[in-house]
């Protein structure tokens, strides 16, 4: 069973398998009474990874409240119906992935603001991986959660135009970044929480990359 990453006191990275040598993660933000959730993997996951996790923290599974999904893609929202089986939670995703993602109840925009547990983010926009694939800025703390916006050598995982996967990273270095935080351990750093400058050297590698499959 893979270890689940604390990452402060309020941030936990669970992963889970996806294939033999690669594994997704979903991020469970610990509020002082409700848990956020920022995707919720394949359709087991809850079972098998969530809720344990939920109890191993002395919580309910009903202190799960909001989740926000980052994209439309199977690992990362299949476990959206487990969710709306078990808890009260209310599941958000940007109004380009909406129509494609079931149980989603509220859909945001570029520069809303969405408070999974006690955090509040702004959601950024991110456009490249998916057509609204979004990533969650806390300025405060100056952490970002990416989802698979920044996927480095993976070029398979840019699914539309490349100068507009490069646009959404561009933007993302004018950020003040301590802490980033990716759905997977994206080559070429390998792992899925960066700090200092490491955020920038993932962002920058992913940009080289993309530009070198530009026609």
């Amino acid at each position: 069973m893979m270890d689940i990453q604390k990452v402060t006191s309020d941030l936990y990275v669970i992963p889970f398998q996806i294939r033999e040598g690669w594994s997704g993660s979903v991020l469970l933000v610990l509020g002082s009474k409700t848990i956020g959730l920022v995707d919720t993997g394949f359709e087991q996951t809850p079972i098998n990874r969530i809720f344990p996790t939920v109890k191993q923290l002395g919580r309910q599974i009903r202190d799960i409240q909001y989740v926000v999904n980052t994209h439309r893609d199977r690992d990362h929202v299949e476990g959206n119906a487990m969710i709306k089986a078990h808890t009260p939670a209310t599941i958000a995703i940007h109004e380009l992935e909406a129509s494609a993602v079931p149980h989603v109840d509220v859909t945001f925009q570029d520069n809303d603001v969405v408070e999974p547990g006690h955090r509040q983010f702004r959601v950024i926009h991110t456009p490249g991986h998916r057509p609204g694939s979004i990533c969650l800025y806390d300025p405060t703390a100056q952490l970002l959660i990416t989802g698979d916006t920044v996927c480095g050598t993976r070029t398979n995982l840019i699914r539309m135009d490349p100068t507009i996967y490069i646009a959404s990273l561009q933007n993302l270095l004018t950020l003040d970044i301590q802490q980033l935080i990716m759905s997977h351990p994206f080559q070429p750093l390998g792992k899925n929480v960066l700090q200092g400058t490491e955020c920038y050297d993932m962002i920058r590698a992913s940009i080289r990359i993309a530009e070198s499959i530009q026609p």
